[in-house]
């Protein structure tokens, strides 16, 4: 065979029509083509291994000059997605097919929702927040949009000052605040400071939040346990630790709801004191309070021991993202470093609508309105508690927004936890928020998100849970 036949019999064999479609206007037909091709080998609609028409058949076929055609298949040859040998026609090269995206996480859709670390978001107050943005982009100046100081907006680190300083006893300048995103952002902040001067050890209350465990890993430092009772966090326990700070939150223990005893407020301090140890303030939930008196930030006592830490994410929402760290002196400047090289700054139009809220009052009112529906439901499930399970005594029941329901020692709470969720309803276990082994076995019962009318129900049918596992709860003495 003479090279003109094989080159006839390759074209011969070659794909006859494309259905290709591609913009034929003056000045995108070149690229338009180029285009459609690239992409029709990337999502394997045209498959390795198939022969393409040679680049005057295929002119032909789409009604384009063959200087367009041959243009298109030499640019997609120089990229890889074409082989050719010489008089043959071009085939098709094998690339890698696309990767497809990874498919979203769903939050599971309980029947029942005793999640215990989340507020109900529909409370979320939208038509004041969007006023409060409508007034802050109105009146902010030109600079506010610019990069700025890293610490937050002056505004909203004054406001703050000024409400935290009303409500919870807070004293702190407001430059020694640094506004972040969330809880998270600022122990990671305080973290990485800690860690950069040479500090190793941080200790946390037992039980508490794993997602606290993994920050403070990340950042370099050692994770100690310091065990937690009804009083709250055992102080005589720190100094065996070897800790150089602790996280702590004196208002309102989470899960077990404690609250820091006045005795061991002092100690606290003293250990602080004592050793140059810094105490992180988790004021998570200190706004929903309900049979007892406010009791005042720990920070209040020594602000050089202290830094303070509070969102919005229990008042307003997870989803906003604002946070901020009343921080002892000596950490401010280090503070904003970090915050500098962690994201430049926080967004400044949702400082400035929150620092609107927190100065007309708004905020205040949305606090107390939220308040009292979680007042409601606290009610209500503590009334379909005693229903179910006389005699029982639970805790944490006097603020925020969860109650631990003990269980008998022998019990599973984890596999119990696993039981419910098979039947729909999103509890957690107590167990697995220990640091160390522990005999404590009981499930959170979060209120947050359980709607007044399902709270009844709920309860009902984690009841047929636990007394199907013989897991029921005894009632206390």
């Amino acid at each position: 065979m003479d090279r003109s036949t094989e080159g006839l019999s390759n074209e011969a064999r070659g794909t006859w029509e494309l259905l290709l479609e591609f913009d034929a206007r003056r000045g995108r037909l070149r690229q338009s083509l180029r285009d459609t091709l690239r992409s029709a080998v990337q999502e394997g609609r045209l498959t390795a291994g198939t022969v393409l028409p040679a680049s005057r058949r295929l002119a032909a076929g789409l009604g384009v000059s063959r200087g367009v055609a041959s243009d298109a298949y030499e640019q997609l040859i120089s990229e890889g997605y074409l082989e050719v040998r010489p008089r043959s026609a071009p085939v098709v090269a094998a690339v890698a097919a696309p990767t497809p995206p990874a498919p979203r996480p769903t939050p599971p859709r309980w029947r029942f929702d005793f999640t215990a670390t989340t507020p109900d978001v529909a409370l979320f107050p939208r038509r004041g927040w969007l006023r409060a943005v409508q007034r802050a982009l109105a009146s902010a100046p030109d600079e506010a949009l610019d990069y700025g100081d890293h610490r937050g907006r002056v505004e909203l680190r004054a406001a703050l000052s000024a409400y935290l300083a009303r409500v919870r006893g807070v004293r702190v300048d407001p430059g020694h605040k640094v506004i972040t995103q969330g809880f998270t952002q600022a122990l990671d902040l305080l973290c990485h400071v800690l860690a950069a001067a040479g500090r190793s050890t941080m200790a946390v209350e037992s039980p508490s939040h794993p997602g606290l465990w993994a920050t403070i890993r990340q950042s370099g430092l050692t994770l100690a346990g310091c065990p937690v009772d009804e009083h709250g966090l055992r102080t005589g326990r720190l100094p065996a630790l070897g800790a150089d700070a602790v996280v702590v939150a004196p208002a309102h223990q989470f899960p077990t709801g404690a609250v820091l005893a006045p005795a061991r407020r002092t100690a606290l301090i003293e250990w602080a004191t004592r050793t140059r140890g810094l105490v992180v303030e988790d004021d998570y939930d200190a706004e929903f309070r309900y049979d007892r008196t406010p009791v005042g930030a720990v920070q209040g006592l020594d602000p050089r021991r202290v830094a303070h830490v509070g969102t919005t994410s229990k008042t307003f929402a997870p989803g906003l993202r604002l946070g901020w760290i009343s921080a002892p002196a000596e950490l401010a400047d280090d503070l904003r470093a970090r915050k500098s090289a962690a994201d430049s700054g926080s967004p400044a139009i949702d400082q400035l609508a929150l620092a609107d809220m927190l100065t007309s009052g708004e905020y205040e009112r949305h606090v107390v309105h939220a308040r009292n529906a979680y007042r409601r439901r606290r009610d209500l499930l503590l009334r379909a508690l005693t229903a179910r399970f006389p005699g029982l005594r639970v805790s944490g029941a006097a603020a925020g927004m969860q109650l631990l329901l003990p269980l008998p020692g022998q019990a599973d709470d984890t596999t119990l936890a696993e039981a419910a969720a098979a039947a729909g309803i999103g509890i957690m276990a107590l167990s697995p928020l220990h640091l160390a082994r522990s005999p404590d076995r009981g499930l959170l019962l979060g209120f947050g998100r359980l709607q007044e009318h399902k709270i009844a129900p709920a309860v009902d049918a984690l009841w047929s849970v636990l007394s199907e596992a013989g897991a029921a709860p005894r009632p206390g003495p």
